[in-house]
């Protein structure tokens, strides 16, 4: 019996009628996907998210958003249900549609706290826990160290950067904190235990009053030693929270149900503080990760140089791969996206083809990033053109991408959702033509390739703050009426100076060949001319 079919008779024996189980694609504690996740054994679905359902009658059903639409098509299983969410719409808002009278059952580990309180008429907090699992995650590391970044990119130790949040939490005597970006930004560790991420396996336990510390994790090694701070195993910290007396506080956003109910007096954590302390980076940072970006422009340059038709996506993706790691990349710090042609329209297309060839006069859609020294990820996107005459149909869709782009990067504006309606506004007339912005415009930049804040789209009520990193990607996507399918993603990673001017960590050129300049303004010609040529 195949793993799949050994997984889906597992489940299908616990359930009851009308319970249906929740499948995620996430790790426990990375909230990263990974290749060998419930949801991608049982889907055969690949994309970085997403969310799928199995009944007492073994059915699977999906749910994708806007960026997997096509992606989702090509990769399931034909037993598979699939279910396209609109733009903005949930997975549990999609779910209360179609499942009215169904119990969500779940895995106490995989769902967070506020996932729960949100949807509580839909979950049984308690009565229900998968005691064995065929699905191992195959990403995961073990024998991966952890180490601790050089005290010349963060110049403030963790007994320091834990003053600086007794002053952002002056009510707050006990603490844990569970979110991984957070963790990894106290205490100055990193890891490559999980593949794209930096971060490492850990819980936080922080006593503000009395500076007596416990960091729960794998093995670390005894070389590192953090003043104030206490390591004990991982397996530990559910006794060690039964024991902890009065108010203890968390954030509902990453605390899973099964490590909320190992608390006896869990407290609610109601403003962001740590997180927006974890965002800032200090300037000895922001100049090692412009070190970074350096290298991941001379990674794309060296891959372009060795574009060569008959190549394909697969071939290609490898190509690149082997250039970021010549240019000292640790790893990626997401799995790159390589899509040509009609494949570039699907906004988070993940799996490069190896019966798919470059030809000639053909689009290339490359979304990259790696890790370098101080374990902070990048990411940048850019559209190369392999031939010498476009259609006029890709230069328009690339240089209105380009405005929407240099309109956001150009503004002062510090009203996340102020900025993703801008771009919105220049690409809206594109939809005509059957090409849309079908995703928010850019995300926050850490020890994570998506650590927020910031998190710009259209909802946000994010204000962006100086030396908070974070992309800028507009894109556009779609078909036109004579069948030519595409898409055109520009995004670079930037901070804002103090005076909220943007400044770009990658100074990769944009597609000389693809741009009309017909179409653009005095101002933007200018800041175009200004950044061609710099690498």
């Amino acid at each position: 019996m195949s793993l799949r079919k050994k997984q889906i008779k597992y489940y299908t024996d616990l359930l009851k009628e009308k319970e249906i189980l929740l499948l995620k694609s996430f790790d426990v504690y990375f909230k990263n996907h990974y290749s060998s996740s419930p949801l991608a054994v049982l889907t055969g679905f690949l994309g970085s998210e997403g969310e799928a359902i199995i009944d007492k009658n073994g059915k699977i059903k999906i749910f994708v958003d806007t960026r997997y639409h096509l992606l989702v098509e090509k990769q399931v299983f034909e037993d598979v249900e699939i279910y396209k969410m609109p733009l903005g719409e949930t997975f549990f808002e999609a779910f209360k549609k179609n499942y009215k009278k169904n119990t969500l059952m779940y895995v106490p580990q995989d769902i967070s706290l506020k996932t729960y309180l949100k949807y509580d008429e839909y979950f049984d907090l308690r009565k229900y826990e998968l005691k064995k699992s065929f699905i191992k995650n195959i990403d995961f590391n073990s024998k991966a160290h952890i180490f601790k970044v050089d005290s010349d990119i963060e110049k403030l130790e963790f007994s320091e950067k834990v003053e600086k949040l007794k002053k952002a939490c002056p009510n707050v005597a006990k603490m844990v904190v569970f979110n991984l970006d957070e963790i990894a930004y106290l205490t100055n560790l990193r890891s490559y235990q999980m593949q794209y991420s930096s971060n490492f396996r850990a819980i936080l336990y922080l006593d503000l009053k009395s500076s007596n510390h416990v960091l729960f994790c794998d093995k670390i090694s005894k070389k590192i030693k953090i003043d104030d701070l206490k390591i004990m195993s991982l397996d530990e910290f559910a006794t060690f929270a039964s024991y902890l007396e009065g108010d203890v506080y968390l954030d509902i956003d990453d605390v899973s149900v099964r490590d909320y109910l190992a608390i006896k007096q869990p407290k609610h954590i109601k403003n962001k503080n740590l997180s927006t302390l974890a965002s800032i980076k200090p300037i000895s940072a922001i100049e090692d990760l412009k070190k970074s970006f350096e290298k991941l422009d001379k990674a794309i340059l060296g891959f372009k140089k060795r574009l060569k038709a008959g190549l394909s996506e697969f071939e290609l993706s490898q190509i690149f791969e082997e250039e970021i790691k010549k240019k000292g990349a640790e790893g990626l710090s997401f799995k790159t996206i390589l899509a040509i042609g009609e494949n570039s329209a699907s906004i988070h297309y993940s799996t490069p083809d190896k019966n798919k060839f470059l030809e000639n006069e053909s689009l290339i859609l490359l979304d990259c990033g790696g890790y370098f020294n101080s374990g902070y990820a990048t990411d940048i996107t850019r559209v190369l053109y392999f031939g010498s005459n476009p259609k006029p149909v890709y230069k328009k869709m690339y240089t209105y991408v380009l405005k929407a782009f240099l309109a956001c990067y150009l503004s002062c504006e510090t009203q996340a959702n102020k900025l993703d309606l801008m771009a919105r506004g220049i690409l809206k007339p594109l939809e005509m033509e059957g090409f849309y912005f079908g995703h928010g415009l850019g995300h926050g930049i850490g020890t994570s390739v998506h650590q927020n804040p910031p998190v710009l789209n259209m909802n946000s009520k994010d204000t962006i703050k100086p030396y908070q990193v974070h992309s800028i990607e507009p894109g556009v996507y779609g078909k036109t009426k004579d069948g030519d399918e595409f898409g055109i993603r520009i995004e670079n990673c930037v901070y804002s100076d103090l005076n909220f001017n943007k400044i770009s960590l990658s100074k990769f050129p944009f597609e000389e060949l693809l741009i009309d300049y017909s179409l653009l303004n005095e101002k933007e010609i200018e800041a175009v001319k200004n950044w061609q040529g710099k690498i």
